[in-house]
C-alpha cells in the first residue's frame, strides 16, 4: 500500500476523465439502491465513487480501503460517509448488513480474490449485489494508453481477472449470477495530461514499467503534441460492470 500513500495527495488527478456520475446512476440502476440501502465502497480510494454514489442514491455509505494516505484525503471531503482502514479479504462487518459492495478498479489488486468473494456473500443481505467496476481483457487490448506503452500490457492482462474469472469467483462464493455489462464512453486527453499520468504513475498501471519504456512512451505523446499542435489523443473510458447477484 506504500505506493498509494505516495499518491494519495494527487491521485484524483489520474481520475479526472472519469464519469463518475454516469457510474453511481449505473451501479443505482443495477443494485436497485435508495435512501434505504446500505453501500460498502470496497477499495474506496480517495472517496470519488463512494461520494458519487451518496450524492445519486442518498443511501448510507461505508468506505474501506487499506491505504491510510488515501483514506486521509477521502476524510477531508465533506460528506456523511463512515470510512474505515481494512481489507477486502476480511471485512471487519457483521453478517449479511449491506445492499450493495461496489468497487472501482480494485479486483487486480486483490491478493485473494476467491476469498474477497466469499466475504462480499457474507457480508451482503440475502439479494444484495456486488458491482465492480473493471477492464475485460478484450478491452484492455484496445486501449489507447498500450499505443504508447505497449510494455505494459502483457502485465495488465495478467493481473486483471477475466470476465470467466469474476463469475467463477461469485459461483464458488455461492451467488446466483454474475453478469457482465461492457461499456465505451468518448473520451478525449491532452497528450500533457497522458505525460503528467505516466511520469507521477498515477495509474497503478504504470507501476511495473521500466525507465527506458516510460521515456519511449513519452517522447511518442510529445511527437503526437508537436505533430498535432492542441489536439486532445481520443482515450475512450471502456468498462466493464459485473454485477454478481446474492
Amino acid at each position: 500500500m506504500k505506493e498509494f500513500t505516495k499518491i494519495a495527495e494527487e491521485y484524483d488527478k489520474g481520475r479526472r476523465g472519469e464519469d463518475v456520475e454516469f457510474w453511481a446512476g449505473e451501479t443505482e440502476k443495477y443494485a436497485g439502491l435508495d435512501s434505504s440501502s446500505l453501500v460498502l465502497d470496497l477499495g474506496c480510494g480517495t472517496g470519488l465513487y463512494t461520494l458519487g454514489i451518496e450524492a445519486q442514491t442518498s443511501a448510507t455509505l461505508c468506505g474501506l480501503d487499506p491505504s491510510v494516505g488515501m483514506l486521509g484525503r477521502a476524510r477531508e471531503k465533506p460528506c456523511p460517509v463512515y470510512w474505515f482502514n481494512a481489507t477486502g479479504e476480511w471485512l471487519p462487518i457483521r453478517h449479511g448488513i449491506f445492499d450493495c459492495i461496489f468497487s472501482s478498479q480494485v479486483w487486480h489488486h486483490i491478493v485473494d480474490k476467491q476469498g474477497t468473494a466469499d466475504e462480499c456473500g457474507r457480508a451482503l443481505k440475502n439479494g444484495g449485489v456486488v458491482v465492480i467496476r473493471t477492464i475485460s481483457h478484450e478491452q484492455l487490448r484496445g486501449k489507447v494508453v498500450f499505443r504508447f506503452f505497449p510494455e505494459i500490457l502483457d502485465n495488465q492482462l495478467r493481473v486483471y481477472p477475466s470476465n470467466e474469472d469474476f463469475s467463477k469467483y461469485f459461483e464458488n462464493a455461492g451467488f446466483a449470477s454474475t453478469e457482465h455489462h461492457a461499456y465505451r464512453l468518448e473520451r478525449y486527453q491532452a497528450p500533457s495530461e497522458f505525460i503528467e499520468v505516466a511520469r507521477k504513475k498515477l495509474w497503478s498501471m504504470f507501476r511495473p514499467i521500466t525507465q527506458g519504456g516510460l521515456e519511449r512512451g513519452i517522447e511518442e505523446l510529445r511527437r503526437f503534441e508537436r505533430e498535432h499542435p492542441g489536439e486532445p489523443i481520443r482515450n475512450d473510458e471502456t468498462i466493464t460492470l459485473v454485477v454478481a447477484r446474492k
